[in-house]
């Protein structure tokens, strides 16, 4: 082998972690872009679903006939800020959360593809999104508690509002139920969620 071939096989390998490097930055950037985006358009449907959901859990008498009402009485009853109570938590720990879902999905579906050499397995996508929504869920759990907390706060029949804002909440949670109250529905939704991210 020549010393010419020796560099370029080097000058090929060392490229080879930049390479990587890149394709996981870009990665990043492209998952924290298209939920931010994603968000801001669907935010005030999210505040929607946790109001009529919560009615119906507390079997309260509803003030909402559906979706979009729901969304027109909260906008003219308390405001566009109403409708977006919780995007400060998405932004700070839903995005981040994304990121390494689509980041860990990559490792974990590399990983078991190598294990079976076959990189279109079903095998290696269904495990990759198992073992992702379980590492994403570590972040999505807490940030949609308190997304939630924050969504139907104006409807506890209380003279004000419970929580002044994400980092409040956090502390509040914190002090009066410990880490449980920010993990209790792990369980739940990674056997809800870990499933359909195999599968999708």
């Amino acid at each position: 082998m020549s010393f010419q071939d020796g560099n370029e096989q080097s000058s090929s390998t060392s490229s080879t972690p930049k390479s990587t490097q890149n394709t996981i930055l870009s990665n990043l950037l492209a998952s924290a872009t298209a939920s931010i985006v994603s968000r801001l358009a669907t935010h005030p449907l999210d505040t929607a679903k946790a109001r009529l959901q919560y009615v119906s859990k507390k079997r309260l008498a509803s003030p909402y006939r559906g979706t979009f009402d729901a969304i027109m009485k909260t906008y003219a009853k308390e405001g566009i800020n109403a409708l977006y109570r919780g995007f400060g938590i998405i932004l700070v720990g839903g995005t981040p959360g994304t990121m390494l879902y689509l980041c860990s999905y990559d490792v974990f579906k590399d990983r078991t593809s190598s294990v079976f050499n076959d990189h279109s397995s079903f095998v290696a996508h269904f495990f990759g999104g198992m073992f992702a929504e379980t590492v994403a869920c570590m972040i999505y759990v807490p940030v949609d508690v308190i997304k939630e907390r924050l969504q139907v706060q104006s409807l506890m029949q209380r003279k004000s509002l419970l929580y002044k804002g994400s980092y409040d909440a956090v502390q509040q949670i914190m002090k009066s139920e410990g880490v449980s109250g920010l993990y209790r529905a792990y369980i739940p939704t990674l056997l809800s969620f870990g499933p359909y991210s195999a599968f999708y």
